[in-house]
């Protein structure tokens, strides 16, 4: 098996060659980038399995280079941290809308980097539980209910399988409940790819758009237990 590959991008060099450094140390291949721009670029030409984003970078910071990452489908469903030397209510709403799995303040020790890293990535392997979700379409086409199943649910978004083929591109309202907290989620969330199953049903890539900090935190709780 070969080495998980991860990308991280970091302004200051000290920082990013101590971040590298550790992580190849572990096993990993790694790339790196000194601006969001250029995150964004490699992001897409490799698609690395992890992506780690610092927030205060030129050009494009975190939270934006995430967004960017977001739309391609091909990334729509990676891991990607965000890191910043700061926190606060508005800081950490704003990366989660950017579509990070995880918003973290700096760790002081490499090794606590390596610990969030090693944790996201055994949630993002775990098999998830299927649930019942009921969303509402909105956009372009009639408002109408159609109920599904979801499976491998995160903080990002979820796998839909349903009976009718969905558009890609088509923001939805969803609501469903956590498995076992039965704590209540409502969030909007965009059809990234489609696909057919071969009974005819059909599967569908969505990601969460505006998922709260609340319900972002239910849901690792839930995929993390």
């Amino acid at each position: 098996m070969g080495a998980t590959s991860g990308l991280i991008a970091d302004s200051r060099k000290t920082l990013l060659q101590i971040e590298k450094t550790f992580l190849m140390r572990a096993g990993f291949e790694v790339l790196t980038a000194e601006d969001g721009a250029r995150a964004v670029q490699l992001a897409r030409e490799k698609v690395p399995r992890l992506i780690l984003l610092d927030l205060e970078m030129r050009q494009m910071d975190g939270a934006a280079a995430c967004a960017a990452m977001r739309r391609e489908l091909s990334l729509a469903f990676t891991p990607i941290l965000i890191m910043s030397g700061v926190d606060s209510p508005e800081i950490r709403d704003r990366c989660l809308r950017g579509g990070c799995t995880e918003f973290v303040v700096k760790p002081r020790e490499p090794d606590e980097l390596l610990a969030i890293v090693v944790r996201i990535l055994s949630v993002r392997e775990r098999k998830a539980l299927r649930v019942q979700v009921a969303f509402k379409v909105r956009g372009d086409l009639d408002s109408r209910q159609i109920l599904g199943k979801a499976t491998n649910l995160s903080a990002t978004g979820l796998l839909l399988v349903s009976g009718k083929p969905l558009p890609l591109g088509s923001v939805f309202e969803l609501e469903f409940a956590v498995p076992k907290t039965n704590h209540p989620v409502k969030v909007k969330g965009r059809v990234v790819w489609v696909g057919l199953i071969a009974d005819g049903t059909c599967e569908a890539g969505i990601h969460f758009i505006d998922l709260s900090l609340t319900d972002q935190q239910e849901i690792l709780d839930f995929t993390s237990s």
